[in-house]
């Protein structure tokens, strides 16, 4: 089998990278005249481009920009509980083990504090740590501020199981990241990946392959793009 060098990227929503017309890079067109980029819908304003994995060959580009509406849908919330996230995934035929291991990649994410700063206001949520709620108040004084911090407070700019760590230490920023500790459901692979790295980066490759073959398009469907970010030219929409 052949492979390629993919970039992924981090947002505040699970699971981390656009899903909306299944996994074609058309997370990546930038704006145009009349379309707005992916980017520009909530759940994707806060992607930022971090590492590069191999992934099988053969995927195509997609030539059609998700509408603000369909990205918002496809996302659950950053208030959303395990059921709520479990059901997300299994529509595009991931599973607990998928929904985990792909949450590690909020190692490298940041947040805006409108999507976490219902635990801090009025009262600090109880499963939230007393020291994080007081760090997290110096960025988020106040309920709508416009500011951002890092998901994960122990090694932000680097790619490893720190995120699981800060679950278990109750320093899980939005409450999609804690709730994945609360839960029985997904605690004991939260607790395997916080001890064991190597665990954490081959399931997170294998699940990230799996994501690869979501909604493949084939035979004339979408194209081989010249320019990342933008459609060839020529190409419908």
């Amino acid at each position: 089998m052949e492979w390629r060098q993919l970039a992924f990227e981090t947002s505040e929503a699970a699971p981390p990278v656009s899903i909306t017309n299944g996994c074609d890079g058309s997370v990546l067109l930038e704006r145009t005249a009349t379309e707005k980029s992916e980017l520009d819908a909530p759940p994707n304003e806060t992607i930022r481009p971090s590492a590069l994995m191999a992934v099988p060959l053969g995927r195509r580009d997609g030539v059609r920009i998700a509408t603000r509406e369909n990205v918002v849908a496809a996302f659950p919330p950053p208030s959303s509980n395990v059921t709520t996230l479990l059901a997300a995934v299994a529509k595009i035929n991931l599973d607990v083990n998928d929904l985990v291991a792909l949450s590690g990649a909020h190692t490298l994410g940041v947040s805006r504090c409108i999507s976490f700063d219902n635990r801090l206001f009025p009262e600090r949520d109880p499963s939230m740590d007393k020291w994080f709620a007081g760090q997290l108040r110096l960025s988020c004084p106040a309920k709508n501020t416009t500011n951002t911090t890092a998901i994960d407070v122990r090694t932000p700019n680097a790619f490893d199981n720190k995120y699981y760590v800060d679950l278990l230490n109750r320093q899980g920023l939005l409450t999609s990241d804690q709730e994945l500790f609360s839960d029985g459901r997904t605690r004991g692979l939260v607790g395997r990946f916080a001890v064991d790295q190597a665990a954490f980066f081959r399931r997170f490759a294998f699940s990230m392959v799996k994501m690869a073959q979501i909604q493949v398009l084939t035979g004339e469907q979408g194209e081989i793009r010249r320019n990342c970010s933008v459609r060839n030219t020529g190409s419908g929409t």
